[in-house]
């Protein structure tokens, strides 16, 4: 399951919550940002479809739940992004990086250090 942007800004704001929630009590945070509850509703439908969230109806309102959490969607994007980028080579996707000048020596250490911790 992939999220766009805009969707991946929602599913954040309900593992920020980390409990069901419904379209008004996410429409505060995401209207400070010009969101219109009518584009929430939308992409709460869209994410209801793709599995991302679970619906109930709950008297007049829908509650959402999270179906993934925010550990078990990274989790997937990185593999998703290891693949298709790098054939699977983590070294390959690590060597780009550093060409890159993306990790600093402190973030190279630290990586190390996790590394030999494992």
């Amino acid at each position: 399951m992939r999220l766009s942007e805009a969707e991946l800004e929602i599913m954040e704001q309900i593992w920020k919550l980390g409990r069901p929630v419904t379209a008004a009590e996410l429409a505060g945070p995401l209207q400070q940002k010009g969101w219109k509850p009518t584009t929430l509703l939308t992409f709460l439908a869209r994410m209801a479809a793709k599995g991302a969230l679970k619906v109930e109806k709950q008297g007049k309102q829908n509650v959402y739940t999270a179906c993934v959490s925010s550990e078990q969607y990274r989790a997937a994007e990185a593999q998703e992004l290891l693949t298709r980028l790098y054939s699977g080579n983590v070294k390959s996707m690590v060597a780009a990086l550093y060409d890159g000048n993306a990790l600093s020596g402190d973030q190279l250490n630290e990586l190390r250090d996790w590394l030999e911790s494992r």
